[in-house]
């Protein structure tokens, strides 16, 4: 087993202002913000926050199992409705092969007609090497295998 990285509420919130740092820099004004489910829904509302944001959605989406290995991916919640023109942010704790960033554009194109033009990916952390990095930004990038443990996942 790789070796695991435990990261803390704060590690947590240093990642969030550097996501938030960097979106406050970007010429976009972003309206909306889709936190994936589970790990994207505490700093999805953190993000919320941070940018007077008061639009959140969740799209509930697996695509891996709690071991860690690939599954067909799985939604099991998503919004009836995204307003069309909306300038999305999209949140999740980690972008790690891409396969969960992958599989959110194809549902927000085919499902809502939404442009990639209008849509950024923040994740508190992105693993090297990920295959997703069509307008993505991370607070940090993970150069190592090690499992990451959020706070959440005790």
């Amino acid at each position: 087993m790789a070796d695991v990285l435990k990261l803390t509420w704060e590690n947590i919130d240093f990642l969030t202002q550097c996501l938030a740092d960097q979106i406050k820099k970007r010429s976009i004004k972003y309206d909306t913000i889709i936190a994936l489910g589970r790990g994207g829904l505490i700093p999805g509302a953190a993000l919320s926050y941070k940018l007077n944001i008061k639009t959140l959605y969740n799209i509930g989406i697996n695509t891996r199992q709690d071991d860690g290995k690939y599954l067909d991916t799985i939604v099991y919640q998503r919004p009836d409705k995204i307003e069309e023109g909306s300038k999305i942010l999209i949140v999740d704790d980690i972008n790690d092969s891409g396969r969960t960033f992958t599989a959110v554009n194809s549902i927000l194109n085919r499902n809502y007609n939404i442009s990639s033009d209008n849509i950024l990916y923040a994740s508190l952390v992105k693993r090297e090497g990920s295959e997703f990095n069509n307008n993505t930004i991370s607070g940090n990038i993970l150069y190592t295998s090690s499992w990451l443990v959020f706070p959440w996942d005790k």
